[in-house]
């Protein structure tokens, strides 16, 4: 263990499992008495289909609904002008707290909203795309999608329930979504360990690091990754609840959750901001989920911190095997995208961002230090550029010896998912 002082936080309560919304109402009951309900038109109807709604008025809350992104020009996105159109409905409305039920945008603008209405937040995922859920954090984007900041919290969501048999409902790509975003945190945590970064625990005292369960955490979703990431794709394309896929939606939001908030981000996530940068070219119908970009993120880690061989190969086809993408073609750029000027903007916005989580790494504390007579440069710069050119071309050759397997049945158009969904 590393010396100095350590802090870790979680959630308040966890629930987890197949009609798990039943009890939500009465759970809800103790922290909120008139909670503002956010989500999207898909993840309201489920929960109201699941029971959340009548579960509330059986307990005697009253409600509020708004539909995220709803009739703006923006769309759902997790940006100031949406928050500050839910936050003054719930201030009109008098709500104490808020309930949101979606993915990890709706999640992180219902944390905020609920942070400035002064009262608690209530996250009920209704798919397991990121582990936005636990954490006492908001990422922040333009109106635009490009990456602006990150927002901190005194506390963690009070409560975070989870009906598995609304996610076995969802596409099979938000599963995988969820699995590529938890797939790097052993490595973005071992990257923190290595240089005694801070953690995400930033409020209402930046203490320093995790102890040490944090990274045990990240650790063992690795080995829960290998072990079930299959299987639990299987029953999400069955659109059935197997002890495999409760395991996947367990590791993707818990462990995953608490791993990164109390263990720390590195390269992975900061490859990922910097792709925000350029990912507008990539066509409509080919838009890569956030999973799907940070973990490619993760791949371009462990090569720019020339990691094992062995460790690089059998990241990269667990990955292929669950659906995950290894080039750019993959992630869904035009043949020849990104060229070296937009693959540059990205490595500038993935290392000269201030918020970048890149920064966790021990080359970004390379540059110009004298070692003896000599000076020891690196670029971070032209180290991930060139990171992420090589990440492209092992992925090809990895690629043609490991096919990726198609998230669904019949692969559907990004625009038509995202439509339906």
């Amino acid at each position: 263990m590393q010396p100095g002082l350590k802090m870790m936080i979680f959630p308040r309560r966890f629930v987890i499992g197949p009609g798990a919304m039943k009890v939500a109402g009465k759970l809800a009951k103790i922290y909120v008495k008139k909670p503002l309900i956010i989500g999207g038109k898909r993840a309201l109807e489920a929960c109201r289909k699941a029971g959340l709604q009548s579960g509330l008025e059986k307990e005697g809350v009253k409600y509020v609904e708004a539909v995220f992104g709803e009739k703006v020009p923006y769309g759902p996105e997790c940006c100031e002008p949406e928050i500050e159109r839910l936050t003054k409905i719930g201030r009109e409305n008098g709500c104490d707290g808020v309930i949101t039920a979606g993915g990890g945008k709706v999640i992180d603008t219902g944390k905020i909203v609920g942070d400035k209405l002064g009262g608690e937040s209530i996250v009920i995922p209704t798919i397991t795309a990121t582990d936005a859920p636990t954490s006492a954090l908001s990422v922040v984007y333009t109106p635009d999608h490009v990456f602006k900041e990150v927002w901190y919290f005194n506390l963690n969501p009070a409560m975070v329930l989870i009906d598995s048999k609304i996610v076995a409902e969802a596409p099979a790509r938000w599963l995988a979504g969820g699995m590529g975003d938890a797939a790097s945190k052993k490595f973005e945590g071992r990257a923190c360990v290595r240089t005694g970064a801070k953690n995400l625990a930033v409020k209402p005292e930046w203490l320093g690091a995790g102890p040490d369960l944090a990274f045990l955490i990240c650790e063992n979703q690795w080995e829960r990754l290998k072990a079930y990431g299959e299987a639990a794709m299987d029953a999400a394309r069955k659109k059935v609840v197997s002890p495999q896929l409760e395991a996947i939606i367990e590791t993707n939001v818990l462990f995953s959750g608490l791993g990164f908030e109390s263990c720390g981000l590195g390269a992975a996530h900061g490859v990922y901001y910097g792709l925000t940068a350029i990912e507008h070219y990539i066509p409509p119908e080919k838009f890569p989920t956030h999973g799907e970009l940070v973990f490619w993120g993760g791949f371009v880690q462990l090569i720019s911190e020339d990691a094992p061989m062995s460790e690089i190969l059998e990241y990269a086809t667990w990955g292929h095997r669950v659906g995950l993408p290894l080039t750019f073609e993959e992630i869904g750029f035009k043949p020849g995208e990104p060229n070296d000027e937009m693959l540059w903007k990205a490595a500038e916005k993935a290392t000269l961002d201030p918020g970048s989580t890149i920064h966790t790494e021990f080359y970004m504390n390379m540059q110009a230090k004298e070692i003896g007579p000599y000076k020891n440069i690196v670029d971070p710069v032209e180290h991930i550029f060139y990171s992420m050119k090589a990440a492209d071309e092992i992925g090809k050759r990895i690629a043609s010896q490991v096919p990726r397997v198609p998230y669904e049945a019949k692969w559907v158009p990004y625009d038509a998912f995202m439509k339906k969904h």
